[in-house]
């Protein structure tokens, strides 16, 4: 007797073994402890300036550029890139 044979005698039993695997699966998925991950939470520090309706380009010169600045001198910060 061929596979095909025997899948077609025994379809039934093989729906149920393969729902029973699914389920298995997912009571497995289920109980995955979660603390083996890092806690990802980053502090994060946003600054926000407004200077009116200066140009781009004089906002650049006369703010950014020193707040800029000022920040890289801060120990443990990055720039976001």
């Amino acid at each position: 007797m061929n596979l095909a044979g025997i899948i077609s005698q025994h379809s039934r039993a093989i729906i149920v073994l393969v729902l029973l695997l699914c389920l298995a699966g997912l009571f497995a998925a289920w109980q995955l402890p979660t603390a083996i991950f890092p806690n990802t939470d980053f502090p994060r520090i946003i600054i926000t300036v407004e200077n009116g309706e200066v140009p781009a380009d004089q906002m650049l010169v006369l703010v950014t550029q020193p707040i800029e600045e000022a920040m890289n001198g801060v120990p443990g910060t990055r720039a976001k890139v």
